[in-house]
């Protein structure tokens, strides 16, 4: 693995005082959806997002061989997500965050991507071009859901379409603060101070958006 280039959006901040949350988890687990039907709670941050913060659609998410423009969005979402706090919003949500580096890393069961992409994220924190969220509502699903969910759009390579990687990355969402420790444990320890929440997502997608904006509304 390369060290992604240097972004515009890579330049240090202070940590935002209004609190920044997001909805990570397994992939058909429902996040998506659930946070386009939360109607106006405040500065929702897509998976992807373009420079002026539009979402970008599914299909045009970079190729998983395209690190540079996976990690770049990370920390553009970042810088986004200060901006909408500078300017009054009084808590920004984010469809995943760079902790997806992370997952997708661990779901490989390639543990040198994985050292390899802890020491990028700590460097970026310890920069200040990243940020560990205030809150991360963690959706789960079975592999077996997760598979079912999406098998219309399942990439042949990707370990988020196999079996196997599925179930690592399954492993990886139920505590990521201790699957992360041995790799590198001051990473974990910063997610550590975050706080956690785990939700069901084996659920009608009704249930997954009230479970999720009750959470919204405690951390407001």
């Amino acid at each position: 693995m390369t060290t992604p280039t240097r972004s515009p959006y890579s330049e240090p901040g202070p940590r935002p005082a209004g609190p920044m949350i997001t909805v990570e988890g397994m992939p058909g687990a429902g996040k998506s959806t659930a946070l386009s039907r939360l109607g106006a709670r405040g500065p929702v941050l897509g998976e992807y997002t373009s420079p002026d913060g539009a979402p970008l659609s599914w299909d045009s998410h970079p190729h998983r061989d395209q690190d540079d423009s996976h990690q770049n969005n990370w920390l553009r979402k970042t810088a986004q997500a200060r901006s909408h706090l500078d300017a009054g919003a009084p808590v920004v949500v984010s469809d995943r965050d760079w902790l997806s580096s992370l997952s997708y890393a661990h779901s490989t069961g390639d543990p040198d991507l994985l050292n390899a992409r802890c020491t990028w994220a700590v460097d970026h924190l310890e920069r200040g071009r990243l940020q560990v969220a205030h809150l991360y509502l963690v959706v789960h699903v079975s592999p077996q859901m997760s598979l079912e969910r999406r098998r219309h759009r399942l990439q042949p390579g990707h370990p988020w379409s196999t079996a196997e990687g599925v179930e690592r990355l399954a492993a990886f969402y139920a505590d990521p603060v201790t699957a992360l420790v041995e790799h590198h444990a001051r990473l974990a320890q910063a997610l550590g101070g975050a706080r956690w929440v785990h939700l069901d997502g084996d659920r009608p997608t009704s249930e997954v958006v009230a479970a999720i904006t009750e959470q919204l509304n405690e951390a407001r």
